[in-house]
């Protein structure tokens, strides 16, 4: 057995695979950050999943209860978009956050999580947002 199919099985005996997509442009966002880091884009997204799973503290970790409608009026959500959003939030370093109830789907992200910089861009995404059902 060549050295190229040996680590191929071996890899393949030993670890899981798992793809992720993204809008275009944030592969090249997250390249950069961990060229900045000094660090590979597996291992960045492995310390971020051993963190979250760790410390049991995920962006991602929410309860339905933790809708403030006020922030949603205040971002300018329409109000037929308000009832799929099961969690929103905003913070300086990761922009404004949205997670749609189950059942519903963000075409521009592909998953019910919208992540984006600024209120324009969020109601720009979150009209791409429908039911699957």
């Amino acid at each position: 057995m060549n050295r190229t199919k040996y680590k191929n099985e071996y890899i393949k005996n030993k670890y899981d695979r798992l793809e992720v997509v993204l809008p275009k442009g944030k592969k090249s966002e997250i390249k950069n950050m961990c060229k900045n880091l000094n660090i590979s884009i597996n291992e960045y997204i492995n310390m971020l999943i051993s963190n979250d799973m760790q410390s049991g503290n995920s962006q991602i970790n929410i309860s339905d209860s933790n809708v403030d409608i006020e922030l949603l009026r205040k971002w300018q959500i329409p109000k037929k978009y308000q009832g799929m959003i099961e969690y929103a939030s905003y913070s300086k370093e990761s922009g404004y956050f949205i997670r749609l109830k189950d059942g519903y789907i963000n075409d521009t992200s592909g998953t019910r999580i919208i992540n984006v910089k600024g209120t324009n861009e969020m109601r720009l995404t979150i009209n791409k947002s429908h039911s699957i059902k």
